[in-house]
């Protein structure tokens, strides 16, 4: 992803502009999913994440630094994971409470996303209405377009990444709930083998002709994606129409 900024042609000022709206969007997007996890298990009756400082918005919490690298340099990354005692989860079943403790992260990306999306369409509609008159104005605009734009993008994208099925994303963390418990320390030896699982999907993307991951993210997007996309698009042609 910065290789793509850096050789865009763009200025140096319009990389640094861009590079710091990237940070300030990522930043936010895995800060909610990471806070959620936390504020959801503790819910469910564990304190351990409040005892290691995760329940809060502080990107400095839940950066994990090789999924940050990832991030920025792939496209694709991972924040540090919410670790709770699953013998402390007493709201209810233990899989019930896993299984909502799991879920909590996407919803929120999913959540962020649509939000962003229809501000973005409020916004694109009011700038329409009152264009600026200066240049320092214009700017303004298309600053914060493209802001909210970032947001509801990577909100998808966040969501879709960690619904994939492979350790130590949140679908696995979710399936695995179903998993009866003779099978599951076979199906948890994997999870040594996820990081490699990764950055062969991501070699294999960057130097082949397909990415295998982006299409897995784009399958898993799509049916969350489409109606909100539809929705605002048919709000925008009804708003700019009148």
């Amino acid at each position: 992803m910065l290789f793509e900024i850096i050789n865009s042609g763009a200025s140096l000022s319009e990389i640094i502009i861009e590079v710091t709206m990237l940070v300030m969007v990522l930043s936010f997007t895995f800060s909610v999913h990471e806070f959620m996890h936390a504020w959801v298990a503790e819910r469910m009756g564990d304190d351990t994440p409040r005892r290691q400082g995760r329940i809060t918005l502080n990107p400095l919490a839940h950066i994990d630094p090789l999924g940050t690298v990832m991030l920025l340099v792939a496209g694709f990354g991972w924040a540090k994971p919410v670790q709770y005692n699953p013998n402390k989860l007493k709201k209810y079943k233990r899989w019930t409470c896993e299984r909502l403790i799991s879920l909590a992260g996407v919803t929120a990306n999913y959540i962020t996303a649509i939000v962003s999306s229809f501000i973005f369409v409020l916004l694109t509609y009011y700038f329409f209405k009152n264009p600026s008159t200066s240049e320092k104005g214009a700017l303004a605009h298309s600053l914060i377009l493209t802001f909210f734009y970032y947001l509801k993008e990577y909100g998808f994208l966040f969501m879709a990444f960690n619904l994939i099925p492979i350790p130590p994303l949140d679908g696995y963390r979710f399936l695995s709930t179903f998993i009866p418990y003779k099978w599951k320390e076979k199906f948890e030896v994997l999870s040594q083998y996820s990081y490699y699982i990764f950055f062969a999907l991501l070699i294999m993307g960057r130097f082949g002709h397909v990415s295998i991951l982006s299409k897995i993210v784009n399958w898993i997007e799509y049916p969350f994606r489409w109606p909100v996309d539809k929705i605002c698009s048919q709000l925008l042609w009804n708003l700019i129409g009148k």
